[in-house]
């Protein structure tokens, strides 16, 4: 079978009182699909990625059978049966309207993870939602994990920033030959119209990337965003280590000071820019963004270890370390007396 239904991750919303299934697909041999007794429609992303939502009427807990059709053939290509539905976003968090939230997913990152979080907390982010993709053992990390320590789960990081973070379970994987890159679009799609209403930007970031506000490092993400009424695209560089054996136990910011190469970028969207159940299918760029400077906003790809190779031309820079190491001090602190 080459369909799947992300049917632990559904939404409902309640202003127009309909239920969202997404489901990805490694061949569009379907163009319609049959469920019985109910009030539906199957929407497909137009922009050649393999995902499509099926929205119902109604709050719906559980379908008897979904039938993927072939109108030209006249041929059932897929059924399945049985599929109870899960709403992990039915009760959000509360949120102040113009605030700003992460939506990543991680897998097996539990040695960079904490550090991560405080990051983006004393950077002024109110939430950050991580797919949890622990339980997908097809897709590999790009980066080892050999020199790593993984004293905690992710599930026992994200339970110390319960005001912060919310974990969602995503325990699907790709089909053979497909890019992972399906799962992560699949989980944006899903924290995006789970949270478009509740907030004012929503970034789009990997838990191995770090923003830095240049002009007034110390400056709240809101403060800045504030002034962009409008989608940004960030500018980014890669930052290592000197070597390529450092273990790694949430401390990326102490070891990756090196700057490599000039590439990527990614957006921090504006909700109001967000149709209704609009796919958003990049995370490099959006339709109605503005890219900024380098000289505003930047940030960076922390690659270590074997990942990014340091070499002697390669610049140093602090300045990560520089803004964050005073509240790590902090914390550092504050957690060991209590």
């Amino acid at each position: 079978m080459s369909i799947k239904i992300i049917n632990n991750n559904c939404l409902y919303n309640k202003d127009f009182n309909e239920t969202i299934i997404y489901g990805y697909y490694q061949y569009k041999n379907f163009n319609s699909i049959l469920i019985n007794n109910l009030d539906y429609s199957v929407i497909f992303c137009d922009n050649n990625f393999k995902i499509f939502y099926i929205k119902i009427k109604g709050n719906i807990n559980y379908i008897d059978n979904i039938i993927f059709y072939n109108n030209e053939l006249n041929i059932i290509q897929y059924e399945l049966n049985n599929i109870s539905l899960s709403f992990p976003f039915e009760k959000l968090i509360d949120l102040d309207k113009n605030s700003s939230i992460i939506i990543t997913m991680c897998k097996n990152y539990s040695h960079r993870l904490d550090e991560w979080i405080q990051y983006n907390i004393f950077l002024g982010f109110s939430l950050i939602i991580i797919f949890n993709n622990n339980e997908n053992r097809c897709n590999l990390l790009s980066e080892s994990t050999k020199y790593t320590i993984h004293e905690k789960s992710i599930q026992e990081i994200c339970n110390k920033y319960k005001d912060n973070v919310i974990m969602i379970d995503f325990p699907y994987s790709t089909f053979l030959y497909d890019h992972w890159n399906v799962l992560q679009i699949l989980t944006y799609n899903i924290g995006i119209h789970a949270y478009k209403n509740n907030c004012r930007n929503i970034a789009l970031i990997d838990a191995d990337e770090f923003i830095y506000i240049v002009k007034n490092p110390s400056l709240n993400i809101n403060t800045f965003l504030d002034k962009h009424n409008y989608t940004i695209q960030i500018k980014s560089n890669i930052l290592t280590n000197i070597n390529n054996n450092d273990l790694i136990n949430n401390n990326i910011l102490q070891l990756a000071k090196y700057i490599g190469e000039d590439k990527y970028t990614k957006i921090i969207l504006f909700t109001d820019q967000i149709l209704y159940l609009e796919f958003i299918v990049g995370i490099h760029d959006f339709h109605t963004q503005q890219i900024l400077n380098k000289d505003e906003i930047i940030h960076y790809h922390c690659w270590v270890n074997e990942r990014c190779n340091y070499n002697d031309s390669m610049i140093k820079n602090d300045l990560l370390t520089n803004l964050f190491l005073p509240y790590y001090i902090l914390q550092t602190k504050f957690n060991k007396y209590n």
